[in-house]
């Protein structure tokens, strides 16, 4: 079986799939794996790993150590490179993209061979456009909705909102709370729907945040979960072997 492992800001997922059958998957905090490692079933038989991570060196080099130890497997990480998949990468240098936002590109265009936008609403909130023939376009990161929140908590003195508290919709608002929560779904959705509205492009999304997102989304959305594991599973961007 493969182990495909996506590294994320949060949280960690994985999914273990034999040929096209998904087996077992999982997740877990990040935070979490500086105490005992990444959490997997017992007694699997794994012949390859496959990683993508945008966490620090040092959680990285754990987990690939990890790897080797439990499972005496083959462990390569993905890497951007200038195409893969009939998607080129935008970037001047394309090593300075995140692997993530690279996964997520390859597999929604792969899903699509058309024009896509893929919003990853995760810690922060990246937006990719992809045009028709392939070519990354560019994109944009800014704040994912906690941060939004915690930025207003940070850096007033008097909007003091959890940044818990559950969404209420994008109607305006009528207490400080309220405000913020909705302020801030709302400048998600905006920026989406005004990107569409600019590019006419398919929209796939992924993200922690992305169930938040979607209700509030007038145009047809393609909801991938496991975006990232998708394009590890293409198995065809480029690799280093550790």
């Amino acid at each position: 079986m493969i182990l495909d492992i996506d590294v994320g800001n949060s949280y960690v997922k994985w999914r273990l799939t034999d040929g096209a059958e998904v087996c077992q998957s999982g997740s877990q905090t990040t935070k979490s794996m500086g105490d005992g490692g990444l959490e997997l079933p017992v007694g699997v038989s794994i012949s390859q790993v496959r990683l993508s991570s945008v966490a620090k060196d040092s959680l990285q080099s754990d987990l690939v150590a990890q790897m080797k130890a439990q499972f005496k497997a083959e462990v390569t990480v993905a890497r951007v490179s200038s195409n893969a998949a009939g998607v080129v990468c935008g970037y001047d240098d394309p090593f300075s993209l995140g692997i993530d936002r690279w996964l997520a590109m390859v597999a929604s265009y792969s899903r699509y061979q058309a024009a896509v936008l893929v919003v990853d609403a995760g810690s922060a909130m990246t937006l990719d456009l992809v045009s028709a023939e392939g070519r990354h376009i560019g994109g944009y990161i800014l704040p994912g909705l906690t941060l939004m929140r915690n930025a207003l908590w940070g850096g007033t003195d008097r909007v003091k909102v959890s940044a818990d508290l559950p969404g209420g919709g994008i109607d305006p608002a009528l207490d400080t709370a309220a405000a913020v929560n909705q302020g801030s779904l709302l400048a998600s959705i905006a920026i989406i729907e005004k990107l569409l509205i600019r590019y006419q492009s398919n929209l796939v999304v992924t993200g922690g945040d992305a169930k938040k997102l979607l209700p509030y989304l007038k145009e047809k959305v393609d909801y991938q979960p496991n975006l990232v594991l998708d394009g590890l599973a293409l198995g065809v961007v480029s690799t280093i072997k550790l």
